[in-house]
């Protein structure tokens, strides 16, 4: 999916308009306004879905800018969970890079491309570059979320903790939050935690495919081969489109 995309996408960033279908004849900003209620969602199976209805969109009309800093971040977000399994995701990443850089070269200030950004510069271990940036341009006033969670994630000592609860006050639904930090305490081999910001994802959204990766991860660590493949199978039932159950079929993560 994303692959189709990284050619594409780097063009964008040194073409900057394409001939594209007459407005009348493509409703693009109905379809992005779709996309973008879809992602607010931000479990997997959601931010997936966003990708596809974005693509189809830039397919109709590729200089479409709304469109083109979306994806970015939807391509970002989904690497950073890759890289959360341990998973490369180059292809997102060089698309996510691409669209990033052609819409920041016209809206320096775009959120959704600014945002793309720093999560590349995450996960390519930035993240002192992401805290400086943070540090000289956030306020205490600011709403979004997802600048406050991964201020969170760069933070030190009182200020992560200032962070992670303010970006819950802003938004208590948040899946991305939940699931993050459920792989966090998984990376440092606390179980308990991890299963305490599962048990928080599910009360919020039960039945969320996100829930049964992050089980069959959890099962995998405490060595339960036959729970982790069960979670694993119900995981990628309901997202078959992500791109590690393509990779790994049915099976359970090994």
């Amino acid at each position: 999916m994303a692959r189709s995309y990284a050619i594409f996408a780097f063009s964008l960033f040194t073409l900057t308009s394409l001939v594209a279908a007459p407005a009348a004849t493509v409703n693009v900003d109905n379809d992005y306004r779709d996309a973008a209620a879809l992602f607010q969602r931000r479990d997997i199976v959601s931010c997936l879905r966003t990708i596809t209805l974005l693509e189809k969109n830039l397919e109709k009309k590729p200089d479409h800018l709304d469109s083109q800093a979306l994806i970015s971040f939807a391509y970002a977000h989904e690497a950073f969970i890759l890289s959360q399994l341990g998973e490369s995701g180059t292809e997102y990443i060089s698309s996510a890079d691409a669209f990033s850089k052609a819409v920041l070269a016209q809206q320096p200030k775009n959120p959704f491309a600014r945002k793309a950004a720093m999560m590349l510069q995450l996960i390519a271990g930035n993240a002192l570059e992401v805290r400086k940036t943070l540090e000289k341009e956030m306020t205490d006033k600011e709403t979004d979320a997802d600048l406050w969670y991964i201020s969170a994630i760069v933070g030190e000592g009182d200020k992560t903790l200032k962070s992670l609860t303010t970006a819950l006050n802003l938004n208590a639904d948040h899946i991305w939050i939940y699931n993050d930090m459920a792989f966090r305490a998984l990376k440092m081999n606390d179980l308990t935690t991890a299963e305490k910001w599962v048990r928080a994802l599910e009360t919020r959204r039960p039945g969320l495919a996100d829930a049964d990766l992050l089980k069959a991860a959890i099962a995998a660590q405490k060595r339960d081969k036959k729970a982790a493949q069960g979670f694993w199978v119900d995981f990628a039932r309901k997202a078959p489109e992500f791109s590690l159950v393509a990779k790994l079929g049915g099976r359970s993560k090994k």
